[in-house]
């Protein structure tokens, strides 16, 4: 299980995306796969158009250097909602 931030893009390529929080997933999806995820009491289905990874620097024996950990932002195209 990984949990990365939902970027949901609703209008135009030359609007903001919509920051919808952090979600739990099975694994991190691709680009192309179909999501459907619980927003604003409702189902919202969306195709998923790319995957931010977000590393941090590791020492050389493979541990971390700080606190913080890798994450990911998941950005999706909005489709529709029931």
């Amino acid at each position: 299980m990984i949990t990365a931030k939902l970027l949901v893009e609703r209008g135009s390529i030359h609007d903001a995306s919509q920051d919808w929080g952090d979600y739990t997933f099975v694994a991190l999806p691709s680009p192309g796969d179909r999501i459907a995820a619980h927003y604003n009491d409702n189902v919202h289905y969306m195709t998923v158009i790319c995957v931010h990874h977000k590393p941090t620097p590791a020492t050389r024996g493979g541990e971390q250097e700080s606190t913080v950990m890798p994450a990911a932002h998941v950005v999706a195209k909005w489709t529709s909602s029931d």
